[in-house]
């Protein structure tokens, strides 16, 4: 378990560094940050990849937002001028 922890902290520290555009001297920064975020993926029981926690940000699908639109439309038109279907 260790060891796995430790690898998945060296490969994201090593992710975040090339991400800011490989800096030098600030590889303890980038150690720091990546052990928290796998402190808090570990609290939140998120899976290694934190595919979970990503998708509650990722938008709405086109399926999800014709439904919406919809609704809106709905919402909009005042009742009287509603056609049964």
């Amino acid at each position: 378990m260790a060891d796995e922890r430790f690898e998945w902290i060296s490969r994201r520290a090593y992710a975040i560094w090339e991400a800011a555009g490989r800096p030098w001297g600030c590889s303890q920064h980038h150690w720091e940050q990546a052990v928290k975020e796998r402190e808090i993926m570990e609290r939140t029981r998120a899976s290694a990849d934190g595919e979970e926690i990503l998708a509650r940000f990722r938008k709405p699908t086109a399926k999800h937002r014709a439904d919406d639109d919809d609704q809106e439309t709905e919402e909009r038109t005042p009742s009287g001028a509603r056609r049964a279907g």
